[in-house]
């Protein structure tokens, strides 16, 4: 086993072992609802697929070729989504076994609308807090969401905006989505300066936010 097989296999090995320690003593503890557990396990997928996306393996007669980044930022804003669902179910079931507590309204015909819609936010590191929080907005109302950082050294200098900034990333069937997003978070981008849209003939994302 080469050096760099076991530097990318070790955050698993490392990783698993945790998990199951975690796993052992929530099933347990009878004080701990056991649907903990799968929250858990959602949770561990957000650390496992970056890794497994960078790991390629060829040898024995098998080959394992990582996934895309895309792929995985798009596999990462649907595990942020059903994490989400997890969180209203418990708020829902701890609401319900509260003495005199009123049930949780349904989810709303926007919220079903937007769970088929994928914004991925884009950040600096100096907007890591802002991306965090306009990825909770996003979730809140449905969307499968998520936020990862970049440096922007895959974009021309033309599209790079300067500190401070916000660009939207849609495409033409897109649009109606990326305004929608524009809307939920005008509040929380407001203080940021405005750059014109960018309108891609298509996107894998329905919409990307970046934060310069």
């Amino acid at each position: 086993m080469t050096t760099d097989i076991l530097i990318k296999i070790a955050p698993l090995i490392g990783g698993a072992v945790l998990l199951v320690i975690c796993l052992i003593g929530i099933l347990r503890s009878p004080a701990v609802p056991n649907v903990y557990a799968g929250l858990l396990a959602f949770g561990a997928l957000l650390f496992v697929i970056p890794t497994l996306s960078n790991f390629n393996f060829t040898g024995l007669g098998i080959q394992f070729q990582g996934a895309t980044t895309d792929q995985v930022t798009q596999q990462a804003a649907s595990i942020n989504a059903r994490l989400e669902d997890i969180k209203l179910a418990l708020a829902d079931l701890g609401k319900r076994v509260a003495p005199a507590a009123a049930p949780a309204p349904a989810p709303s015909a926007e919220f079903g609308t937007n769970r088929s819609q994928t914004v991925i936010v884009v950040y600096s590191a100096a907007q890591k807090t802002l991306a965090k929080q306009l990825e909770n907005d996003l979730l809140r109302k449905g969307y499968q969401a998520t936020s990862v950082y970049s440096d922007y050294s895959e974009l021309a200098d033309a599209k790079k905006g300067p500190p401070g900034s916000v660009r939207f990333l849609y495409s033409d069937a897109t649009k109606s989505v990326a305004e929608s997003v524009k809307q939920l978070l005008k509040a929380d981008t407001g203080s940021l300066a405005l750059l014109p849209d960018d309108v891609r003939p298509q996107m894998s994302a329905d919409t990307q936010v970046l934060l310069f």
